[in-house]
């Protein structure tokens, strides 16, 4: 049955000389892969830079349930994302978001809420000059509300560190590795509490974001079973570094 939907791209493979498999966060299916016949061919109706990674289309699906393999009967892109694509800084996080969401989010049931969430926060990445070396910091304490392991509170100053495994601050130290010290504590806060139009006055040096960051991937890591490791997250310390 065909129906037409918004997607996200997260992901594609070669899967021929002239096809890819991509995975696309639709709004009306979730998560979905979809062979896309042809795609690398010049005859193509569909090009091959529709499916780089945060690229929102318009689409209109062949949808059969329990189907691990769906088809796009047609594709274009519904907003040029063309800063993302042009600024080393947003390309390079593209890969490391998309990375991130392919690999925890499960396929299935749709969730329009974190649809709106993710092509809301694109679209921000896209116009957006300054306080982008912190965007893929809130955007991953965001995430994680959809995810079901927001942090719980904020740092006071009572709570002092946070807990990575327990995902709340604490009084005290834990008895395990898995904390934040109370200064990362308090960064940690700062980030998770502020607004996407707030990230320019951060004011964060360049080695307390890759603290965050490590942190932040070990967060993910503790509460998402199987995640593994997130191999974009090289490349953009580097370009960020």
């Amino acid at each position: 049955m065909l129906h037409k939907t918004k997607g996200i791209v997260l992901h594609h493979i070669r899967y021929s000389e002239t096809s890819i498999i991509a995975r696309i966060y639709t709004e009306l299916f979730g998560l979905q892969s979809y062979l896309v016949k042809g795609v690398r061919s010049r005859k193509s109706g569909m090009r091959s830079s529709y499916f780089q990674p945060l690229t929102m289309l318009d689409m209109v699906v062949y949808h059969r349930e329990k189907r691990e393999l769906q088809h796009i009967r047609e594709a274009e892109v519904a907003e040029p994302f063309s800063s993302i694509a042009s600024d080393i800084r947003k390309s390079t996080l593209a890969l490391f978001l998309s990375e991130v969401l392919y690999k925890s989010i499960q396929a299935g049931e749709a969730n329009t809420e974190l649809f709106h969430f993710m092509e809301n926060s694109f679209r921000y990445l896209e116009q957006q000059d300054s306080g982008v070396e912190y965007f893929h910091l809130h955007f991953l304490l965001k995430l994680s509300l959809h995810l079901g392991f927001y942090p719980n509170g904020m740092q006071d100053g009572e709570a002092r560190y946070f807990d990575l495994r327990e995902g709340r601050f604490s009084l005290v130290i834990p008895s395990h590795p898995d904390y934040l010290d109370e200064s990362l504590s308090h960064d940690f806060s700062r980030v998770s509490n502020c607004h996407a139009g707030d990230l320019p006055g951060l004011a964060m040096s360049r080695s307390r974001r890759q603290e965050l960051l490590n942190a932040l991937i070990i967060y993910y890591q503790i509460h998402l079973n199987g995640l593994g490791t997130i191999r974009s997250a090289e490349i953009l310390r580097e370009v960020f570094s």
